[in-house]
């Protein structure tokens, strides 16, 4: 099997901003622009309980879904005025062939002012930030985009991939045994970024989840959350409140409103 130009050659957690850009430079978003097509075909269907948050605002809300990707969310209600924004322009590309109204955008700096947004989704997004720093700063972002009153919704994939002896979907379509990910752990060194095995429970927090096809592999980034962390820096905001969090399959998720 070929390995992409993401191919595994020894990266690390960040110690510098400098650091976490070039690393998700290499690991985020040149991967999504290169898997931008196949990826696309494997995300087609909207998650019910985003969908269910969708449908909580009022006709003519102002909407934004900031990591858009294809735009899967961006037709679940036409009567929300909705736009995305993405940092693939290969994800980008696939909207506007779809007639969505999209615009390129790091997620830590979108270009729009203070106090536009109704409501935001921010689905499957942060965890790819790969400083605590960092993904503060992408959920200050959402709170600044948006009015007053306006409430987002947050996910992030979840370390535990089994809750109260529930297993996720991601682990129930294992094919590996779990002596698979044990190695994970065992090649560690020091802050050396681990690759994951796939469909298999987390051994660390952050990690290089591959995207495996024919041809060749590609290592995505993640920072993969524990309980209670996506909570534990929403409450470092003081201008919002959390009005509910929850387990989502295999996610945590966070729904919070702006208060100031």
């Amino acid at each position: 099997m070929n390995q992409s130009s993401s191919e595994h050659t020894s990266s690390t957690l960040p110690k510098t901003e400098s650091d976490a850009y070039r690393l998700e430079q290499e690991h985020v978003h040149k991967v999504y622009n290169e898997i931008a097509h196949k990826f696309s075909d494997s995300r087609y269907k909207p998650w019910p309980h985003v969908a269910e948050f969708l449908q909580t605002f009022p006709s003519a809300s102002y909407v934004l879904d900031i990591g858009c990707g294809n735009g899967k969310y961006l037709n679940v209600r036409k009567d929300l005025l909705m736009i995305g924004c993405d940092r693939s322009e290969g994800l980008l590309e696939i909207c506007r062939e779809r007639h969505h109204q999209v615009f390129l955008s790091d997620c830590m700096a979108i270009s729009v002012p203070e106090n536009t947004f109704d409501g935001v989704i921010s689905i499957a997004v942060i965890h790819h930030m790969s400083t605590e720093n960092r993904r503060l700063k992408a959920l200050k972002e959402i709170v600044r985009i948006m009015k007053v009153n306006g409430q987002a919704l947050v996910t992030v994939w979840a370390k535990e991939q089994e809750i109260n002896e529930k297993k996720s979907t991601y682990i129930r379509k294992s094919v590996k045994s779990m002596a698979s990910s044990e190695n994970e752990s065992s090649i560690a060194i020091n802050d050396e970024l681990t690759v994951h095995t796939p469909r298999t429970e987390f051994q660390r927090s952050d990690c290089l989840v591959p995207w495996v096809k024919p041809t060749a592999t590609y290592l995505r980034y993640y920072h993969v959350f524990v309980q209670n962390e996506l909570d534990d820096l929403l409450k470092q905001l003081s201008n919002i409140e959390i009005s509910k969090s929850y387990n989502d399959d295999g996610n945590w998720c966070a729904i919070f409103r702006k208060i100031a």
